[in-house]
């Protein structure tokens, strides 16, 4: 900034002058410039130095890059008016920088908190859902808060995980060096053994009162006390002892499965490290000694249990006692040993204890001097800060004012008088607040990791060190007294310079923000806010002192200075001056810049300067916080609406039924009401980062109990149940969902848990049972894996708890007797023919026959749809079996009559009193109410809510105009009293809308009318009620008959009625309330309408200040207004509308005042402040102050809204670029350039056109079983029973055309003969099949939808894959061997791959994408999964591919055995695939042939063929030629608007010719003023326009994608699409249309003027070439291969300077269509200029009003002008803050993977430190996270290709390593397949210099591929060096064929990148070469590599 305000000022210097330079002296321009209107300059230039012209211009300078622009200096000359234009374009650029640059930094710092908070909005949510005990909810509450305060919301398990292993595993060893200090069954075990368990250590935080382990519990884990208390109790919740930090507890559980014989509980918030069994037996297999030596060790330790009083000891603590405080009075006879233990270290202990934070505090322990401490949470302690707060806010305000407004000497009698005594009195109490808020601090207790700090000495230290105390003593230190030093009116004048020490109270207010702001239970938004308006009226309130004292430091005012100017004299009050700094102080820091008060002297002119760029930043930094706080707070939701819109985007796509679309969306708003987006059923649990413990007590208060009742688990032990519960999944369903699919293949057992359902038929056609709340079902699935026996649907909304038998397996492991229980009732078939025994009996209670409607005539659009009358619900019959598509509504009448019968019978009245008061309480009422009540989802109730919104606006409205214009128009009075009307009838309505309460809707119309009395009633009669009756008795004569001056009371009177308004904000809110809701549209009208509304009211009462009520008592017949009946004051600014407008005030109208208000209130709102009209009368500039103050934050709310909207919009781009980028950055470090590095560009490019960055699996990963199947059934049935053989009544797509191929081009696709389930499966099976509709359900749940880009290979011969293929759309082409031919083309419909799925062969052949592909994956291990439930399928598939292999093996051995080549005889045998190829040949050559004889006979078709080839070639979206074409054409276009535009502002049309010519678009006969024409532009321009008919041309022939990202390349769908589509062909041929031959007859006519001025009008027609411009950029946002900066910095640009131009050519035709001597914009500028320059003032007025200068020097001055000025400054203020909002959420995005990097890394920083791990290990973690930003900007290489095609992955990876492998001698002789198999199972990890890659003692199970770097590898002391491995070489090959420990250790000599192989991985690779496996086993044992 300071860089801008230099430059503009040394321009707008030289624009004048020539500076000193040497000898030359400084030389001024004479004629009229900037310098002639400073006074001081003016009258002789001589005298002033250049200095002071430099300040002059620093002056400017700052206030025009501020947007202030007073209008004292302004551009005076037509040379001047580029340099200002110039200034203000650069302090836009600059405010822009600023606003984005604070925005971006100050919106990602705060993302980690916003996240945050948003998650703890979803965990309170959920927590009161689901009714957890309020202890439970207080552990979770306070464990998340010490989460966020000590580690920024971030968990320490998994904080390490990116480090590799040797550093995670030092890192550990660090962190956890105390715990295996002390850990003595850990003392002998070698180090690499203590390196991997300290990995497997996990922290975490326990809240106090969690119990850890339980008495009589077998708790496997070992548990160490980082920080906080724990206690031990008896059985008998007797206290044993308290454990301190530092304790170990538990180590010989981990080896031993004894019960715990005591309880242990948190006392304090707590860290723990803890140790799992099932972590340590882990690590056994690989150190067997280790497991040894800590089984020894164990032995030994369980001695200590004979002891009594080691019962605490027993807990694994006999080794560290001095961390143990035991209770001695819980033991009442110890034995000597344990005597003399005690005695050891009670001693040490109690005075250790002195410091230690207990949960418990006594009383007369924590009080001193009689005040006891008090926790911080206290409300006691928050209400005395918030005390504190505001009267050291109000000490502040007051000292800066008494020292600003009361220092000077003519301040005489203020401290005599008794404000000075006011003053003095009321610093006093505050000093004395003060001084007890020191003595409170001292007794609040400090919260530190080990809990609270009670003890004073404690709290003083913290005290002491926050500084705290030391700014807080010297605040209030009486120095004042040294003011009585002094006597007389000095005495004051120093008394309030020693009082400023209280402004260090400052920092306290700070403080105050910053912990409020960081307490959980505050809502951020508010607290912002406050702060905000805060830090705008404090930083008001003390620039206007320091404005004052500008002007007024040793006088009162002094001469000449700007108050002196402004009227300010030494009667007035210190208040006066005060209000009247303050008023410029906001017209200066808001912008606005009246240019009424102006600075006089180089100081005032430099303090303001200061100020206004003080205003810039800080509304700059409102506007941020603003933006900051909204984008986390909506992140998650627009986040979840971007998935909403993903999932319709896909459904409109797959073309899904209506009906399946509407349940997937309401169950997805369920969902998001539920868990705010933070979680989903099947995912991660809401609170999984909650410690185990307390996860599992969450888990039994919400599901335990239900659970329990289910019959197999009656009998298990609460362990159990607490682990049952753990791997459960709670699922929600609205009203009429199913649940479950009779027939559907499950495991799942499902418990309702609120809520009831319906068991329907298997037709959907009848409802035949309910279940409720705790009945459970699905147990067939469950136990024994068969189908589900019956139809479940929710009947109201339901919570569902399921639970999975595949995921239980493991917890049945650890409960031997609850697995023999349940092997038992699996053995039992008696159990399962019972239940279905049951069902059936439930089933056959029904009707067979079912009732079914037709309803054909309902305008269904999918065949086959039925309605069932009796379980109300529509049918859709697909394939063999039927799908719920939706239940029928309920009438509003059904709903009524079934609540109504729900209805209480009330108690009847017994005594007296209750007969009265059922009288008038009841009886009353209800005689006046209506019987049924309304439901507020009634149609009619919500389209009365709309009229009555409209009817509140209007009504607000019109109060406003009448107390402030309309008072006597009395068809305003008669009309709102008919719109009140409605009011009242809307609460009588109202009194009736039922209500939830406890979940349960009431309808009672006296609960309703109850309950609207209690809420809003009170609120809608105060602003119905008709309050100007209480005027009514002083009128004296007929009221009806009012004078306007009671009519204006009336008016008053009424304003309460615009509280109506109370509703919009809450319409608005509910409207936005769902999540379904699009809400950027909505959020943009809501603010548009409150900115209409806004301005109303302000322009109302700016208008009600200065024209008030008459005097009644004086003479009401004169008014200054007669028209509109108004009496204003005379120095208000209506009475100088006549000098500034040349207004009649006798005669001015209501619209002409209305309108001329409205213009002053939005040039304060916009901050233009021309300063035409300002205001005149102190109360006048009081209100524009609250104006200038609320509008200037309304501003920064719309900008931050606005950019915070568009933030959270990008954020999916922004991720996706950043992988793109991360994957670039890959590409490039591993040199892979050229056609495989644009292949996967593109495909990335393709895929964000496509899919938007979210995958399949994401979209639906939260959807239950049942929505699912539906879904999959009816997008993937229909290929999968073509592929597998299944006869099913199919309705085919009409999009897809069946193709059939031959026997040769199965052969050659490598497809089966037969669909292979035909070809596979005996014919028993395939029928079981077919009649089982739940498989073919769960095989299409398992298949997943995959995208390939044309060119693409999907796989390659001679490769293993495990995957079968299914065209959705698109066409795939079958290569030949050598890949150069193509074979077959496979369509929509086929399916390919199908060997590899069953009998994991090679591919016996390449496939290449030939279009764009949508393909549907089906995985062997989905398949494997789906069979499993199908025993006979599955052997059969099994024996089936054991044949396969067997095959194959044969014929690789026959293959092998075949050495020489074949025989031409054999090449001619018609056998085999030569038969099939010979075939092929055969055919080729017959086409050939025929096409070669048929063009013989007619040669000229070759010449039609090439013309019909030229013709409808195509070009790629992508290609250089388009691109460039592209942006010339834009540039054109451009040239084009610009020179067209221009030509009609030369020669001059009329004002009302303009308009009409603008909306025409044609000509007539235009008056020309003057006429300039310059014939080398027209021709340029024609030029242009001929190029753009060509362009036209070119347009046919463009490809494009659709709308579903569909790539569309032949020629016919292309010029189709251009043809019809929106700025198609139709816009471009009328914007390039040659409208000159229309008019080309009148160039022989009389009059070439004529001519050229009709020619010149109607090319306009050319503008509309300007929309293309537009379109092209909007195509390139929507592009993710570009930089959207960039392109929107250009858009907003291109925008904003068309914008100010059109405004420009606008502003020329008003002032050229005035009439002589009228006044105009330009005024006196008109004088001396030609026309030609009128433009450039115009275009410097525009760019003035764009950039909200507003100097004043050019304004309007008639009605027309005043009225175009204010669409002009709104349109440019709403442009300006939405293009500001794109670009600064835009540079947020950007950097905001930068941002998350950063942050991670200042976690792991503090943790270190907190952690005092070494300085040396703290700055190896450091370096290598900038290492690996460097490298790969944070992005994993595991997670780069994992969404990339599997082939593409092979080639980058293959690549990579295929080189490499090649070079090693064990390789080298490998197939290319192989090595490329094995070079997808590669991983890459990088390592710094000194970094240990492998360490002596660690497990090595894989080998190391150097690929960058070299290697030192030590022997066993680590100080030889025994190997030196560089570039290219391998580490630890022997490791792949055997897993040992490793014997030496390699460490990185400088930065090395590392190919790593696992031993399972290279197993997994081997399995599918047998006989490369055995070869390379073989060849081992003779390798020479680099041992470990």
């Amino acid at each position: 900034m300071t860089v801008c305000i230099q430059l503009c000022a040394c321009l707008w210097y030289k624009a004048v002058c020539v500076g000193t330079h040497g000898s030359q002296k400084r030389i001024c321009s004479k004629a009229l410039n900037w310098l002639q209107l400073i006074p001081e300059v003016s009258s002789n230039l001589t005298v002033v130095s250049d200095m002071d012209l430099f300040g002059y211009a620093i002056y400017w300078s700052a206030i025009t890059l501020s947007a202030v622009g007073y209008g004292d200096l302004y551009a005076t000359s037509f040379e001047e008016t580029f340099y200002a234009i110039a200034g203000m374009f650069l302090g836009l650029f600059a405010f822009g920088v600023i606003m984005t640059g604070m925005s971006s930094i100050i919106s990602n710092l705060d993302a980690q908190r916003g996240r945050f908070y948003s998650r703890m909005d979803a965990i309170r949510v959920h927590m009161t859902h689901m009714g957890l005990p309020q202890e439970v909810q207080t552990w979770t509450y306070k464990y998340y808060y010490y989460l966020w305060i000590h580690r920024k919301g971030n968990v320490v398990d998994g904080l390490w995980d990116d480090l590799p292993y040797t550093l995670h595993s030092e890192v550990a060893s660090a962190c956890h060096r105390l715990l295996f200090k002390k850990a003595s069954i850990f003392e002998d075990t070698d180090d690499g053994f203590k390196r991997a368990l300290n990995v497997k250590v996990s922290t975490y935080i326990y809240s106090p009162g969690q119990i850890l382990i339980k008495h009589g519990q077998i708790n496997e884990n070992a548990f160490y006390i980082e920080n906080g208390l724990v206690q031990v109790y008896e059985d008998d919740e007797e206290k044993i002892a308290t454990l301190l930090p530092g304790s170990l507890f538990g180590e010989v559980n981990l080896v031993f499965k004894i019960p715990r014989i005591a309880t242990v509980s948190a006392a304090t918030l707590c860290e723990i490290c803890v140790l799992e069994h099932k972590d340590l037996a882990s690590l056994l297999a690989d150190y067997p000694e280790a497991g040894l030596k800590i089984a020894t060790s164990a032995r030994k330790r369980l001695q200590n249990v004979r002891y009594p009083l080691s019962e605490a000891f027993a807990l694994g603590l006999a080794s560290n006692p001095h961390n143990v405080v035991v209770h001695q009075h819980c033991y009442t006879d110890p034995k000597a040993k344990d005597q003399r233990i005690l005695n050891l270290f009670m001693e040490f202990m109690s005075q250790q204890l002195k410091n230690t934070p207990l949960s418990s505090k006594s009383s007369d322990d924590t009080k001193v001097l009689g005040i006891p401490t008090f926790r911080p949470d206290e409300r006691f302690v928050k209400s005395w800060e918030m005390i504190t707060f505001w009267c050291i806010t109000v000490s502040i305000f007051m000292e800066t004012w008494v020292f600003f407004f009361a220092y000077n000497l003519e301040t005489i009698g203020f401290y005599h008088r008794q404000w000075g005594l006011v003053s003095i009195v009321l610093s006093g109490l505050i000093d004395i607040v003060a001084v007890i808020d020191i003595f409170i601090n001292l007794r609040i207790e400090v919260m530190t990791k080990n809990g609270y700090l009670s003890d004073f000495t404690s709290i003083f230290n913290t005290y002491w060190q926050s500084r705290n105390l030391h700014f807080d003593v010297l605040a209030i230190l009486p120095l004042d007294l040294l003011s009585f030093l002094y006597t007389g009116e000095l005495r004051w004048r120093n008394l309030t310079f020693f009082r400023l020490n209280r402004l260090l109270w400052i920092r306290k207010v700070y403080l105050y923000f910053k912990k409020r702001e960081k307490d959980l239970e505050n809502n951020i938004f508010v607290q912002r806010t406050t702060k905000c308006v805060f830090l705008l009226i404090f930083s008001i309130h003390v620039c206007s002192g320091c404005l004052y004292v500008a002007g007024c430091t040793q006088h009162r005012c002094n001469e000449n200075s700007w108050a002196s100017k402004a009227g300010l004299a030494k009667f007035h009050s210190n208040f006066y001056h005060y209000m009247v700094s303050t008023y410029w102080t906001a017209t200066t820091m808001t912008n606005i810049g009246y240019g009424d008060i102006v600075p006089s002297t180089m100081a005032e002119r430099i303090v303001a300067a200061v100020v206004g760029l003080t205003g810039l930043f800080i509304f700059n930094y409102i506007v941020s916080q603003i933006y900051a706080t909204l984008a986390s707070q909506n992140a998650s939701r627009v986040l979840f609406q971007n998935l909403l819109s993903s999932v319709n985007i896909f459904m409109r796509r797959q073309k899904l039924t209506p009906s399946l679309q509407k349940r997937i969306i309401d169950y997805l708003s369920l969902l998001w009401s539920r868990y705010q987006g933070e979680a989903y059923p099947g995912g991660p649990f809401l609170l999984y980062d909650l410690p185990k413990e307390l996860q599992q007590i969450v888990l039994m208060k919400e599901r335990g109990r239900f659970l329990s009742k289910v019959p197999f688990f009656e009998q298990a032990v609460p362990a159990f149940i607490q682990d049952i519960a753990s791997v459960s999944v709670m699922y929600f369903f609205p009203r009429g969902e199913i649940i479950q699919y009779s027939d559907t293949v499950t495991r799942e057992l499902f418990c309702i848990v609120r809520g009831t359902c319906q068991i329907l038929t298997d037709n959907l056609s009848d409802i035949v049972a309910l279940y409720g709340e705790g009945m459970y079902f699905g147990e067939a699935g469950f136990l024994y894996g068969k189908p589900a026996l019956m139809t479940v649907r929710a009947k109201t909304h339901c919570e569902i708890l399921s639970i999975d038998f595949d995921k239980i397996k493991p917890v049945l492991q650890q409960y031997p007797n609850m697995k023999r229980q349940i092997e038992i009732l699996q053995t039992k078939s008696d159990y399962h023919n019972d239940i279905m025994d049951a069902v059936e009996d439930m089933m056959s209670s029904k009707h067979t026959t079912l009732e079914e409607e037709d309803v054909s005539h309902l305008n269904i659009a999918y065949k086959g749809r039925r309605y069932a009358k009796k379980s109300k619900c529509y049918i859709e019959d697909f394939e063999n079996f039927p799908i719920y598509a939706g239940t029928e509504e309920e009438t509003v009448e059904e709903r009524l009559l079934k609540l109504s019968k729900t209805r209480m019978t009330p108690k009847q009245p017994g005594t007296y009193v209750e007969h009265m008061e059922h009288f008038f309480c009841t009886f009353c009422p209800s005689t006046f109410l209506m019987r049924n009540a309304i439901l507020p989802s009634n149609p009619a109730y919500i389209r009365w809510e709309i009229f009555r919104i409209l009817l509140a606006i209007a009504i607000s409205i019109l109060s406003a105009l009448l107390f402030s214009f309309l008072h006597f128009q009395k068809s305003i009075w008669i009309t709102t009293y008919i719109l009140v009307g409605f009011c009242w009838i809307d609460i009588y309505i109202r009194m009736h809308v039922a209500f939830y309460k406890d979940n349960l809707l009431q309808v009672d119309t006296l609960e309703t009318a109850k309950h609207y009395l209690r809420s809003s009633f009170f609120l809608d009669f105060i602003s119905c009620f008709p309050w100007e009756i209480i005027a009514i008795p002083f009128v004296t004569n007929d009221p009806l008959q009012a004078n306007p001056e009671m009519l204006h009371i009336f008016a008053y009177l009424r304003v309460p009625h615009i509280l109506q308004l109370y509703r919009l904000p809450l319409a608005f809110s509910y409207y936005q309330s769902g999540i379904a809701t699009e809400k950027t549209a909505v959020t943009f009208f809501q603010f548009f309408l409150y900115t209409v509304l806004f301005l109303h009211f302000c322009s109302c009462f700016v208008f009600a200040i200065v024209c008030p009520l008459a005097d009644l008592n004086g003479n009401t017949s004169v008014y200054n207004l007669p028209l509109t009946k108004h009496n204003c004051s005379i120095t208000s600014w209506v009475n100088h509308l006549d000098s500034t407008f040349n207004v009649n005030l006798e005669t001015v109208s209501f619209t002409r005042l209305y309108c001329y208000s409205l213009y002053y209130t939005t040039t304060t709102f916009c901050g233009v402040g021309y300063g035409d009209i300002h205001p005149y009368l102190s109360s006048m500039r009081i209100a524009m102050i609250f104006i200038m103050v609320v509008g200037a934050l309304y501003c920064g709310l719309v900008s931050g809204t606005v950019s915070a909207i568009l933030a959270n919009a990008d954020a999916a781009r922004a991720a996706f670029t950043a992988k793109k980028n991360g994957i670039g950055l890959f590409l490039k470090s591993q040199k892979i350039y050229g056609s495989l590095y644009d292949s996967i560009m593109k495909y990335y490019a393709f895929k964000w056109i496509r899919t938007k960055g979210i995958s399949q699996d994401v979209l639906f990963e939260c959807l239950p079983s049942s929505i699912l199947g539906d879904l999959s059934t009816i997008n993937y049935a229909g290929v999968i029973a073509k592929a597998f053989g299944i006869k099913v009544k199919r309705k085919q797509r009409e999009d897809t055309l069946a193709q059939n191929l031959t026997p040769l081009e199965r052969k050659l696709s490598g497809k089966l003969e037969k669909p292979f389930f035909q070809e596979t499966l005996r014919k028993e099976s395939l029928q079981q099949l077919q009649t089982d509709p739940g498989f073919i359900r769960l095989l299409a749940g398992k298949i997943r939808l995959c995208l390939f880009r044309a060119g693409d290979l999907i796989f390659r011969r001679n490769e293993y894959g495990s995957e079968m293929y299914f065209i959705d759309k698109g066409e795939v082409d079958v290569l030949s061997m050598d890949e150069a031919n193509i074979v077959v083309t496979l369509r929509e419909g086929q399916y390919f791959g199908e060997g590899s799925l069953l009998f994991a062969e090679k591919r016996t052949t390449t496939i290449r994408a030939a279009t764009n592909c949508d393909l549907f994956q089906l995985s062997k291990d989905s398949l494997d999964e789906a069979i499993k439930y199908y025993p006979n399928v599955c052997n059969e598939i099994k024996k089936a591919a054991e044949r396969k292999r067997a095959e194959l093996f044969k014929a690789s051995i026959s293959a092998k055995n075949k050495k020489n080549a074949l025989s031409a005889d054999e090449l001619t045998k018609d056998t085999g695939y030569f038969k099939l190829y010979k075939d092929l040949m055969e055919e080729d050559y017959k086409k050939k042939h025929w096409k070669s004889t048929y063009r013989k006979k007619f040669q000229f078709i070759d010449f039609f063929e090439f013309l019909f080839r030229y013709h409808n070639f195509t070009v790629d979206p992508g290609n250089p030629f388009r691109v460039v074409f592209q942006y010339a054409s834009c540039v054109c276009s451009v040239i084009i608007f610009l020179t067209v535009t221009m030509a009609v502002q030369d020669i001059g049309i009329s004002k009302s010719q303009f308009l009409n010519l603008s909306i025409s678009l044609g000509g007539g006969m235009l008056q020309p003023t003057t006429y300039v024409f310059d014939a080398t532009v027209y021709k340029f321009t024609m030029v242009l326009e001929y190029i753009q008919l060509i362009e036209i041309m070119f347009k046919f022939h463009m490809s494009y994608y659709d709308d579903n990202g569909n790539y569309i390349s032949d020629y016919k769908s292309v010029s189709r699409n251009y043809l019809f589509r929106k700025l198609g062909f139709f816009c471009d041929i009328l914007g390039s249309f040659p409208y000159g031959l229309t008019v080309i007859n009148m160039i022989y006519g009389k009059s070439g003027e004529r001519f050229i001025r009709v020619l010149v009008s109607v090319r306009l027609g050319h503008t509309l070439k300007i929309l293309n411009v537009f379109n092209v950029i909007r195509n390139e946002e929507k592009s993710i291969a570009t930089n959207l900066l960039v392109i929107r910095i250009i858009k907003f640009s291109l925008q904003g300077f068309l914008l100010i131009y059109v405004i420009a050519c606008l502003f020329v035709q008003i002032v050229s269509g005035s009439e002589f001597g009228e006044q105009t914009f330009l005024g006196d500028f008109l004088e001396g200029y030609v026309k030609d320059e009128w433009y450039m003032f115009g275009f410097y007025w525009t760019v003035a009003t764009y950039t909200a200068t507003g100097y004043g020097d050019i304004h309007p001055r008639r009605f027309f002008e005043m009225l175009f000025t204010i669409v002009v400054m709104i349109a440019t203020k709403m442009h300006v803050i939405y293009n500001m909002g794109i670009l600064s959420s835009t540079q947020t995005n950007k950097v905001s993977l930068q941002v998350a990097f950063e942050e991670k890394l200042k976690v792991v920083e503090a943790f270190m430190t907190d952690l005092n791990l070494p300085t040396p290990l703290q700055n190896r973690v450091t370096h290598f996270y900038n290492y690996i930003w460097t490298r790969t900007k944070g992005v994993k290489t595991e997670v780069l290709f994992e969404d990339i095609p599997q082939c593409i992955k092979t080639d980058i990876l293959s690549r990579v390593c295929v080189p490499l492998l090649k070079k090693q001698q064990l390789f080298a002789h490998l197939s290319e397949t192989f090595l490329r198999h094995l070079s997808t199972k590669m991983k890459l990890t990088s390592y710094t210099a000194g970094e240990n890659i492998k360490r002596r003692g660690d497990v090595g199970d894989r080998m190391w591929l150097i690929l960058y770097g070299r290697v030192k590898v030590f022997g066993p002391g680590e100080k030889s060096v025994v190997h030196l491995v560089s570039t290219g070489q391998i580490l630890g090959l022997h490791l792949l064929f055997g897993r040992h420990l490793c014997g030496l250790t390699a460490t990185a000599l400088n930065y090395v990148d590392v190919l790593h192989l696992t031993k399972e991985d290279f197993d997994q690779v081997c399995l599918c070469y047998p006989i490369v496996k055995k070869r390379l086993y073989k060849r081992i044992t003779n390798f020479a590599s680099v041992p470990l």
